[in-house]
């Protein structure tokens, strides 16, 4: 296990992102947060999630999808797709997880980290058909090992960051049809911001076109340097909503939700390659929810002294998890988790592809995760 007292930075790191978000509780109360059927991720927090679907505009037709839709399980797209505009609220959210020391393969050490991260979105400007947002997000991950990159004899990286600033646009024109997109600029390494070639620059775009009450086409295109596929991915999909019980994403990305009866909801999606997220929850009593799920998920990172600078620093990973959601009437959420993460390994390549390539085979074992959102 960590000793945090051997670790200052640990400790200054703690410090500033647990202060931030709590020091967010005094800048207003805003709406309640709705019930939340779906349950949030495990702590894979390297993509800060959407901001909180919207009420419907008026004189709109009705969104039968749940208003209390999970955050982290929907794709960065999420928001900017949403069927309106101009009702964005300021959002805070903090996560934090421990993963302990699990022995490292073909090696004499162990390996275990803790995970933060901390998000921020704000409206600019909204009026109308057109919506202007911000957001800040800044993630670490505190490594406790010995271990040593078998090919380049590198040591494993004591931490990483990924520290990322962007922003985002969309227009509702006179048809029903929303175009936007978001910029963001930022570094993913475990020096940030070295040099330019640490420096990540990303892209995103979409158009959606309603057919019907409640479906729509939705075409998207994605960039990202830290994305598992780093070149422009485009994207097509249909939505079929036939009810308020019952949407799917079809095409790409792909997602389904099905909510069998009113306490129950069960949410899929994928997105290539290997990004997978499957989750079952229940409102047990009031606003406390249970829930389980699968994640298959990655992370990429550039690191400082790397020999090839098209090289990336992967983790591979798969999680079981489940948890407890409590919903305040004062717009916040509290997420406990805990789970098994297993099938993990980190490698250095240009793609999958090169995955034997200083591989870090680390073993499988249990992990535990909070998460605190407030909307204001």
């Amino acid at each position: 296990m960590m000793d945090l007292r051997t670790h200052p930075k640990c400790v200054l790191t703690l410090a500033f992102l647990v202060a931030v978000p709590l020091s967010a509780q005094g800048q207003g109360e805003g709406p309640p947060l709705p019930p939340n059927p779906s349950g949030s991720s495990p702590p894979r927090l390297e993509d800060p999630p959407p901001a909180m679907p919207p009420p419907d505009n008026a004189g709109e037709p009705k969104v039968v999808a749940p208003p209390e839709q999970s955050l982290a399980s929907q794709s960065p797209f999420a928001n900017l797709m949403a069927p309106t505009v101009g009702h964005l609220f300021p959002r805070a959210d903090y996560r934090a997880g421990w993963f302990p020391d699990e022995p490292v393969r073909g090696q004499p050490t162990n390996l275990g980290y803790v995970q933060q991260s901390l998000s921020f979105n704000t409206p600019f400007w909204q009026d109308g058909p057109e919506e202007w947002a911000g957001s800040v997000h800044v993630q670490n991950e505190l490594f406790h090992t010995s271990a040593i990159l078998p090919d380049s004899r590198m040591p494993f990286p004591q931490d990483l960051w990924n520290i990322r600033l962007g922003t985002s646009y969309r227009h509702l024109f006179d048809n029903g049809w929303i175009a936007g997109g978001t910029l963001s600029v930022g570094s993913a390494s475990d020096e940030p911001f070295h040099s330019i070639k640490e420096m990540t620059f990303g892209v995103n775009a979409f158009l959606r076109i309603p057919q019907g009450e409640h479906n729509a086409w939705l075409f998207s295109l994605n960039y990202s340097p830290t994305s598992e596929i780093s070149f422009p991915i485009p994207g097509i999909a249909y939505v079929y909503q036939p009810s308020e019980n019952f949407r799917a994403n079809i095409g790409l990305p792909f997602a389904l939700m099905y909510r069998p009866i009113d306490d129950l909801t069960l949410d899929f999606s994928y997105m290539l390659l290997r990004t997978v997220h499957a989750k079952a929850s229940y409102r047990v009593y009031g606003p406390i929810r249970m829930y389980g799920g699968f994640d298959w998920s990655n992370e990429s990172y550039f690191l400082a002294d790397r020999a090839n600078e098209n090289d990336r620093f992967f983790y591979y990973d798969k999680r079981l998890s489940g948890g407890m959601q409590i919903f305040f009437s004062k717009g916040a959420l509290l997420d406990l988790s805990a789970g098994y993460d297993f099938d993990r390994f980190y490698f250095q390549g240009a793609q999958y592809a090169d995955n034997h390539h200083d591989r870090i085979d680390v073993g499988n074992g249990p992990f535990a995760g909070l998460r605190f959102e407030m909307r204001y």
